[in-house]
Order: structure tokens, then C-alpha cells, then sequence
């Protein structure tokens, strides 16, 4: 019990409430408290001045009698009069200070001491004063009963009253008495009691009403919310991720409810992505790691691939001269066979001979060259090109073979900025070798199948070019070693060596750029190409360069 007093005590709607209730109820009794003055002296003012009325009436009432000295008539009025209830007394005192009439038959002859509050008023420390003073209210409090509202009047020596023969009086005497008129202040303590009584209740109405209110307002607009908050993080705490709170307004918890629930949205979200990595896991774990299996392939081909270029840039330096050498030496055998004495048939026996070594040669010429284009890193031309164009160069040349096997192409130029920075022959070059073999991987096909795609793609860095075909595809096994140099899946007889793509990973590789492929077998294959837009400075690699430059310069056969 005391736990839950100390907690209700401590709660922040009794914290809130216990300060408003008491300023509340402070500033209602203190308006209480100054309202009941202000009755009372509202009362006050009105009985003093109902008894100067009253006062006034009296001696008016009272003037002719007194004019005529009619005493036993002016005594029989004051009876009559004061038999009122709100007048408790009424007197009329001589010069001398004897009562001469009074309401009560039995005080007419006696006398006040000259130092009573009647006199004193008057007479005050032996001073007459003017009878100005005379005519003032006091409230006393009459002998075993009620306050009363004491009022004394002056009666003055008229000029009528000094020129009376009944009773004359010199014309310089001012004062003749004085009428004290005494109204009881009962009625106006019981309206006053009344009032109080009154006003008291209702100050306690007023602080129970504005208690009640204010509870209720505390309660809808501070406890409820808090309520709310503290149910929903606890619910949150026991990890009731669904919980929403539903708090309308504007005002401070309103806006702390929203951002609770934008919280407890985020918690939520935060924990389904949780549970869904948690549930992917493995998943994820097998694509990362796939992810870098190809990585790691595509690091070891490029090293793979620089090996082969710089042998190949070897082998073809190598190989130049001695080929140079015997095309060199068949072509002197066969001129100087000419001339010489020699049956015609066996003439013509050795001059095909040297003629197909001159086919070999030539041959072999066109595979070192194809070597050297494959591995060179340097002689590109670099000009300001439109790709655009270049590709429908590249279209154009290969449109015969694509009438000759029913092949239908689709193409989608790039939009908007089409230029970069590149050799425009070496990549019609590489674009024509990619094209070829794509008509030629659907040539066992049926002509409805036969679909060519060239779409082209790009942003402010790099251009993409996609290469499509619905052929027989490539084997997986096969995939990795395409581009390798001397890796064909063409047979002899169809005259393949294995360089056509090792060609056009050099042309790509040379401008910075990136070629990958993806394939399945019995639907297609694409390659995709990615060149930047402006290449950056290739490597230097002096030997290599000058190794492809003086083969290239020494490889021209002539016939």
C-alpha cells in the first residue's frame, strides 16, 4: 500500500495536478475573500446610508411638532416610528445633554456624562465644534444585542424657532440639540452571514468543479499519452515490434508519439533485415564467394593474358625473320628456275612446290601479324570518333553475310552523346570479328531463330556495346579459354587458328577498356563490351613496342 501511495504520489498526473488544484483553489478563495469584503462593504455603505436617510426623515418628520412644541405628539411619532425593526433607537438630546424624547418612554429625563462618545463627538477636549461634525455614523455595539449604526444629527436654531412665541430662543444660540437615530445592524449581519455562508459554498464548488476539470484535463492530455508511451514501450521491450501509437494533435506528445513510431518502424525494419540476412546467409555467403571465384579467374586471365602477349610478341619477332628469309629465297628459286634448262614438267612440278611455300609463308605472315595486333600495347590511333558510326560501318560490312544465312538484326544506336576517344579502326576491327562469329555460331540454325543484337548504352565515363546472338552458344568448359590465343572451335578444315578473339582482347585491352562474355548452350551468346570515353595514358613497355613495331615493319611480303 504504501508503494503504490509513494508510486501514485510520484506520478507525473498527481505531480501536475497537486500544483494546479492548490493555485487554483488560492486564487479562488483569495477572490472569494475579496469579493465577501467588498459585499460587506457594499452592505456597510448601503445601511450608513439608509440611516442618514432615515435620519433625515425622522427630523423632518419631527420638525413641525417641535416648531410648535407639540412634545407628547413628536414622542407619540418617534414610538410609532421606532417601532420598525431596523430601528433600534431614537433620541433627541437637549443643549445640556438630557434626553428630552426618546422611543423608550423610561430613558426621557435622564442625562450623559459629557465624556460619552455622544458629547465627545460635539465636545471634544473642551472645543465646541462646528456642527458639521455633528452629522456622522459610527457602529457600536449595543448592550446584549446586535451592533448598531449610530448616527447623530444636529438640530439647528432655525430662524422659525428663534421668532416662536411658544418657545423662544435667542437668535444667537446655533445648536438647540440633537437626534440620535440607532438602526440595528441584525438584518444586515444575517444578509452579510448569508452572503458569506453563500459565497463560501459556492468558492467550494468552484475549487472541486476546477479540481474535477482539471483531473480530467491532466488525465485525457498528459496521463493518457504517457500511459500510451509507457504501454508501448513495453510491449517494445518484450519484442512487440507491431506496436503503433495512435496519439492525434499537434502539441509536444503528439510529435514524441510520432517519432516513436517512426523508431519502432525502423527497429521493425532493422530486424527483418536481420532475419533476412540471417535467413540468406548462406546464400549470400555462396554469391560473395562466387563472386570473388570470378574476380580471382578474371585477375589470373588477365595475367594469363599478359603472359601470352608478351610471348607472343616473342615469338613473333622471332619468327619474322626466318619466314622473311624463305618467302625471300622461294621467290629468287622460282625466278631463277626461269632460266634455266629444265623439262617443263618438272618446271611446272617445281614451281608449284615454291608456290605453295610462298601460300605458306603468307600465311604464316598473317598469324604473326594477327600475334602482334593481339600483343601491342602501343601504336593505337587515338582520335575523337563517333561511335555510332563506327558500329554502322561494322553493320554494313557484315549485312552480305547476314542476307546469305537468314540472319535478322536488330540494332539500337546510343542516344545523346555518342563521342569518345578511340582508334576507329582498331574497334571496327574488333566489332566486325565479334559480328562474324555471331553469324557464324547460327548458321546450323533454323532461319526463324537467327537473331542478331547490337544495342549500345553509356553514361558520362564509359560506352557499353552488347553483342546478342541466338546461336548454339558456348560450353561452360569452353568459356574460360576463348580469348586465349591459338584456342579455336572451329575445325582444320574450316581454316580457324585460334586468334580472332585474342585479336579483339587485345584491341580492348589496349583502349582501357573491359570485354567479358556469358553464354548457354542451345540459346545464345552475348558479349559485352566496355570502353572508357576517354582511355587513359597506356603503360609504358619499352621493349615490347619496339618488338611489335620493328616485326610489324618487317613482315611486308611482296609478291
Amino acid at each position: 500500500m504504501k508503494r503504490r501511495i509513494s508510486v501514485l504520489l510520484g506520478s507525473l498526473e498527481i505531480r501536475l495536478l497537486a500544483p494546479l488544484s492548490i493555485a487554483v483553489g488560492l486564487i479562488l478563495a483569495l477572490h472569494a475573500v475579496l469579493s465577501f469584503q467588498a459585499t460587506k462593504d457594499h452592505f456597510l455603505n448601503l445601511m450608513h446610508d439608509e440611516v442618514v436617510r432615515s435620519s433625515d426623515l425622522i427630523k423632518r418628520a419631527t420638525h413641525d411638532g417641535m416648531l410648535l412644541n407639540r412634545l407628547d405628539q413628536v414622542q407619540a411619532n418617534i414610538e410609532r416610528l421606532a417601532q420598525a425593526p431596523e430601528v433600534a433607537a431614537i433620541r433627541v438630546y437637549d443643549k445640556a445633554g438630557v434626553i428630552v424624547l426618546s422611543a423608550r418612554p423610561a430613558e426621557s429625563g435622564q442625562a450623559i456624562a459629557l465624556d460619552s462618545d455622544t458629547c465627545q463627538s460635539c465636545h471634544g477636549n473642551g472645543v465646541t465644534r462646528d456642527d458639521a461634525v455633528l452629522a456622522r455614523s459610527s457602529l457600536e455595539q449595543a448592550p446584549g444585542g446586535p451592533e448598531v449604526l449610530r448616527h447623530l444629527i444636529v438640530i439647528e436654531n432655525e430662524p422659525a424657532c428663534a421668532a416662536a412665541e411658544c418657545h423662544f430662543h435667542p437668535p444667537d444660540r446655533r445648536v438647540l440639540g440633537v437626534l440620535d437615530v440607532e438602526m440595528s445592524m441584525a438584518p444586515i449581519e444575517a444578509a452579510i452571514r448569508t452572503s458569506r455562508r453563500q459565497l463560501l459554498t459556492t468558492t467550494i464548488g468552484l475549487i472541486l468543479i476546477s479540481g474535477l476539470v482539471a483531473a480530467l484535463f491532466v488525465r485525457r492530455v498528459i496521463h493518457r499519452p504517457t500511459q500510451q508511451l509507457y504501454e508501448g514501450t513495453r510491449r517494445i521491450a518484450a519484442g512487440d515490434l507491431e506496436t503503433h501509437i495512435d496519439i492525434a494533435g499537434e502539441h509536444e506528445l503528439a510529435r514524441l508519439a510520432e517519432a516513436f513510431n517512426r523508431m519502432v518502424a525502423e527497429l521493425r525494419h532493422a530486424r527483418q533485415q536481420v532475419t533476412e540476412w540471417s535467413e540468406t546467409l548462406e546464400q549470400r555467403v555462396q554469391e560473395k564467394t562466387a563472386e570473388l571465384s570470378r574476380a580471382q579467374r578474371q585477375v589470373l586471365h588477365m595475367e594469363k593474358m599478359a603472359s601470352l602477349g608478351k610471348l607472343s610478341a616473342t615469338v613473333a619477332h622471332e619468327l619474322n625473320n626466318p619466314l622473311g628469309g624463305i618467302l625471300t629465297y622461294a621467290r629468287l628459286i622460282k625466278r631463277e628456275l626461269a632460266d634455266q634448262p629444265i623439262d617443263a614438267a618438272m618446271r611446272a612440278e617445281l614451281d608449284r612446290y615454291l608456290s605453295v611455300v610462298d601460300k605458306e609463308c603468307s600465311r604464316c605472315g598473317a598469324i604473326v601479324h594477327n600475334l602482334l595486333t593481339f600483343a601491342r600495347r602501343t601504336g593505337a590511333e587515338m582520335a575523337r570518333i563517333n561511335i555510332n558510326e563506327v558500329v554502322e560501318r561494322s553493320l554494313m560490312l557484315i549485312r552480305h553475310h547476314l542476307e546469305i544465312r537468314n540472319v535478322k538484326l536488330t540494332s539500337a544506336l546510343l542516344t545523346g552523346d555518342a563521342m569518345m576517344v578511340a582508334d576507329p579502326g582498331q574497334i571496327e576491327q574488333a566489332l566486325v570479328a565479334l559480328l562474324v562469329n555471331a553469324v557464324e555460331a547460327m548458321q546450323d540454325r533454323t532461319s526463324d531463330h537467327n537473331l542478331l543484337s547490337v544495342q549500345l548504352s553509356g553514361d558520362a565515363e564509359s560506352i557499353e556495346i552488347h553483342i546478342r546472338d541466338t546461336g548454339t552458344g558456348i560450353p561452360p568448359e569452353v568459356l574460360p579459354h576463348i580469348f586465349e590465343p591459338f584456342f579455336s572451335t572451329k575445325g582444320t578444315a574450316e581454316g580457324g587458328v585460334g586468334l580472332g578473339l585474342a585479336v579483339v582482347y587485345g584491341i580492348v585491352n589496349r583502349h582501357g577498356g573491359q570485354i567479358d562474355v556469358s553464354s548457354v548452350p542451345g540459346e545464345g551468346t552475348v558479349f559485352r563490351i566496355r570502353l572508357p570515353r576517354a582511355p587513359a595514358e597506356p603503360p609504358s613497355d619499352a621493349r615490347t613496342a619496339r618488338e611489335c613495331n620493328e616485326a610489324t615493319g618487317s613482315m611486308s611480303f611482296r609478291r
